[in-house]
């Protein structure tokens, strides 16, 4: 990404927080429940897909963009399946916005010209051969690891998405390995229980001592300098969590602190949007395409969650925040381009 592409974001968010009005800034767009794999943790497959028109989905980023949305990340299921995708990765374009999509690599090879037109792209990748498939599927290893040399090919950027589950904990190390191979990022993210998406989660997620000594692991090797995207900072917070059997902690009738809602939401599939993944079925959504991007952002602002000890939801609230070394971290790793790199300038 260029730095006057980066100042340019930076900007806005600075001019939010000063101002003290928030905007949308991030948003996580759900296009469907559908997906070619079957991860033993995640129940959105089983769901129904909604019959939303190219059309609402059209006018769905135009009224984010009018609100100062600058990223749309769109997600599944498996968003290389939505017949939608190349239109609206083009309306994103065309209304200056930042498109990235999270993918389980499956469909890349035959799909790279699509594939090439987001700026970020996030490939689920859960470790070696065996550990991988244990929880994605048999023979999905091989299919997500021809979509990550497909990007390598073609030269481009990607970051690598670990879920650690009991399976994966012992991955951590081949994960880094093999982000340096292909000199790029690599995220983890221990599995969440959410009965709303995650609802077996709970026999998947390693035992709290666990969950504690492979944040160690991994924090102890950003500090090293390892790939590994997200800050020190955030890391840490995960790490000093008092009790991983509780994935947050709310304060109904209070303010949140937390700048979820504010400047980054989660768009169900069928319009629901949220403050964050974590509120999916526990939160009382407004619908975007029923109520309109504005009337359902606003409503994501009022919850109760003071806390959590989500990694990246953690580096998300501090981004906003203006924590100097998240933003430092941010800055160098994270508002990358996936597509080749020219001069900044050009």
């Amino acid at each position: 990404m260029r730095t006057r592409d980066k100042l340019a974001i930076g900007g806005k968010i600075l001019a939010s927080r000063l101002t003290g009005r928030p905007r949308p800034f991030f948003v996580q767009y759900s296009l469907l429940n559908s997906c070619n794999a079957r991860c033993v943790y995640c129940n959105l497959p089983s769901l129904p897909d909604p019959t939303t028109s190219l059309e609402d989905h059209l006018r769905a980023l135009d009224e984010f963009a009018a609100l100062g949305s600058v990223r749309i990340k769109f997600l599944g299921g498996e968003p290389l399946l939505s017949p939608h995708l190349e239109r609206l990765v083009r309306r994103v374009d065309d209304l200056g916005m930042r498109s990235a999509m999270v993918t389980n690599g499956f469909l890349i090879p035959e799909k790279l010209s699509l594939v090439k037109q987001f700026d970020e792209l996030v490939i689920s990748l859960d470790g070696s051969e065996a550990a991988h498939d244990r929880q994605r599927g048999r023979g999905t290893w091989k299919r997500a690891m021809r979509g990550i040399e497909a990007c390598a090919a073609e030269g481009l950027d990607f970051f690598i998405s670990a879920v650690v589950t009991r399976e994966s904990q012992d991955e951590v190390d081949w994960l880094i390995e093999t982000a340096r191979r292909f000199g790029v990022m690599v995220n983890f993210q221990v599995v969440h229980i959410q009965p709303a998406i995650y609802p077996n989660a709970e026999g998947w997620k390693p035992d709290s001592a666990d969950v504690r000594t492979v944040l160690g692991r991994i924090l102890a090797a950003k500090e090293s300098g390892a790939p590994i995207l997200f800050s020190e900072r955030s890391h840490r917070r995960a790490l000093a969590w008092h009790d991983y059997s509780l994935e947050r902690v709310e304060r109904p009738g209070t303010i949140s602190p937390c700048t979820a809602g504010r400047y980054f939401v989660h768009l169900e599939a069928d319009g629901s949007l949220y403050p964050c993944f974590q509120h999916v079925g526990r939160f009382p959504a407004k619908n975007v395409f029923r109520d309109g991007v504005a009337a359902a952002w606003r409503a994501t602002q009022r919850h109760g969650c003071v806390d959590c000890y989500n990694v990246w939801l953690n580096e998300n609230r501090a981004i906003f925040e203006l924590q100097p070394a998240v933003i430092g971290n941010f800055w160098k790793h994270y508002l990358r381009s996936h597509k080749p790199q020219v001069a900044d300038g050009a």
